[in-house]
């Protein structure tokens, strides 16, 4: 009897030594996006659909979030149905820390198209969270080389000012309007040409 509690002893202690270890393994290991993208599952009801169970893995995190692009990409085969005119930008009393970015569509949107919007703007939230928005750091798209083979410093890259969205809230919609509050935090305003690029591109789809 004395041994087998002893085993059993010896069971636990190594099953709590494993936690432990798995436990410090993530909190020093895991990845900053798999983080991003916990975090955003908080809010997100889609995107912790796409994830499920895979939350805490990041190999498997990364695997879903590729087969749902994979699955959504086949979308953007269909011919092009959207608009052909450049649809019209403008700002009224905006501020990069507390604004509303406000989509005017042509009618009613369909289910097709809340996701589509929905994913650019989740896909540029993310982007924007891990610093993609920094022109303190484009090394590539200042360089006056057209080389083949440019170089690029990954030390000066890390030493870069950090530049991050802090908050977003849900893309609402109502009628034929949708709208989104954003905080751009220390992004640069680089981020909104991106958006409207996306947007362009969306549009004409």
């Amino acid at each position: 009897r004395g041994s087998g509690t002893t085993a059993r002893g010896r069971r636990l202690l190594k099953v709590r030594e494993e936690k432990r270890k798995k436990e410090h393994e993530k909190l020093h290991n895991y990845p900053a996006w798999a983080k991003v993208l916990e975090n955003a599952c908080k809010s997100d009801t889609e995107l912790r659909a796409v994830l499920g169970d895979s939350i805490g893995n990041p190999e498997l995190m990364r695997k879903r979030v590729e087969e749902r692009v994979r699955r959504r990409g086949s979308d953007f085969n269909k011919s092009k149905s959207g608009s052909v005119l450049a649809f019209k930008v403008s700002f009224r009393d905006f501020n990069p820390l507390d604004s509303h970015i406000w989509f005017e569509l042509y009618g009613s949107p369909s289910d097709r198209d809340v996701d589509l919007l929905g994913s650019v703007i989740q896909s540029w939230y993310l982007m924007g969270r891990l610093g993609a928005f920094n022109s303190s750091n484009l090394q590539l798209a200042n360089s006056t080389s057209m080389e083949f083979d440019p170089l690029y410093d990954a030390e000066k890259g890390s030493k870069a000012m950090p530049a991050s969205f802090h908050d977003i809230s849900d893309v609402e919609f109502q009628d034929n309007w949708g709208r989104v509050w954003v905080d751009l935090g220390t992004s640069d305003l680089m981020a909104i040409d991106v958006l409207l690029n996306c947007l362009t591109g969306l549009s004409s789809e």
